[in-house]
């Protein structure tokens, strides 16, 4: 079913997948709407936008993370189909360009990490994250209700992606591992070594040190990201992160919020609105704080508990 439009919420973001199995992060100004990565496929990425009463057509740009599969597999299906413009860095294109297939050249926009572009009435601000590829980036979207932040692949939140983040309302954080459920895995030592280390992804313990640095700068509400299937969990990743919370000086839920994004289904909506900093079901339901994202009411609990 389509979701009723939500014209009174905007500017919102919303995952519209989130894990390795794919990405997708979409921001809807009053103007504007953007994509941030596509590592779904095109039927996947329009029924994603439907289920929030949005379509392709309401997209007016992709801005390309970095080259991984789980970020950019369905890029060139949806430019083609849509005619969307691409944004991302000349290294990123070079390494995603034969995977793309026969795209438009006028449709690609090459950008340079802290040179900010407009789309619409959005100023974006890319810059560099620390993550094994060849030139990750992170985005800030500035609009007049508030920034929103998202930086999804993090080997360490550096100085960099501090400045990047500090005042966003709103930033969508990786939270990808927790370390004893790696150590204890079944992935091999040299791949372990690369989750955890300083280009690789950050751990619950890692993404609850950022948001305490986060809220402290200004964040009302963090939604963990880019959850790891095989060595995390979604309750261990919102247990661990808020437990670093209180030095932040804030209560949960009253001066910040705390969500995880869903892996297979698209989260809430996240809105800038003052007076709806949180997250809202599609249909303008206000939906409690400090939850897990896709826990709706017609789940069990066994299939709530292993999405």
């Amino acid at each position: 079913m389509t979701a009723t439009k939500p014209e009174g919420m905007y500017p919102f973001s919303v995952s519209l997948r989130s894990g390795s199995s794919g990405n997708s992060t979409f921001i809807r100004t009053e103007s504007a709407g953007i994509a941030i990565d596509c590592g779904l496929n095109g039927r996947q990425f329009a029924l994603a936008l439907q289920s929030i009463g949005q379509s392709p057509r309401a997209v007016d740009a992709l801005l390309l993370t970095h080259e991984h599969t789980d970020h950019c597999s369905g890029l060139g299906v949806v430019m083609r189909r849509h005619h969307i413009p691409l944004y991302l860095t000349e290294k990123t294109y070079q390494a995603v360009k034969d995977d793309l297939g026969k795209v438009k050249e006028s449709l690609i926009h090459l950008i340079e990490p802290g040179r900010a572009f407009m789309i619409r009435d959005v100023r974006v601000l890319p810059f560099s994250t620390p993550h094994d590829a060849v030139d990750s980036v992170g985005f800030r979207l500035e609009t007049a209700d508030g920034d929103i932040g998202v930086a999804t692949d993090l080997g360490h939140f550096s100085e960099t992606v501090r400045q990047g983040l500090a005042g966003c309302k709103i930033v969508h954080l990786e939270s990808n591992y927790e370390p004893d459920m790696l150590e204890t895995g079944p992935y091999p030592a040299f791949l372990k070594r690369r989750i955890a280390g300083s280009r690789g992804h950050l751990s619950n313990q890692e993404a609850g040190l950022a948001a305490s640095w986060l809220i402290r700068h200004g964040t009302r509400l963090v939604v963990l990201s880019h959850l790891s299937e095989e060595n995390n969990h979604p309750r261990r990743a919102l247990e661990v992160v808020r437990s670093y919370l209180p030095e932040a000086g804030a209560g949960t839920g009253v001066d910040f919020q705390i969500h995880v994004s869903p892996r297979h289904v698209c989260s809430g909506l996240f809105s800038c609105k003052d007076h709806l900093v949180g997250q809202i079901a599609p249909n303008g339901t206000n939906l409690p704080g400090d939850q897990l994202s896709w826990l709706e009411p017609d789940q069990d609990e066994d299939r709530r508990e292993t999405v």
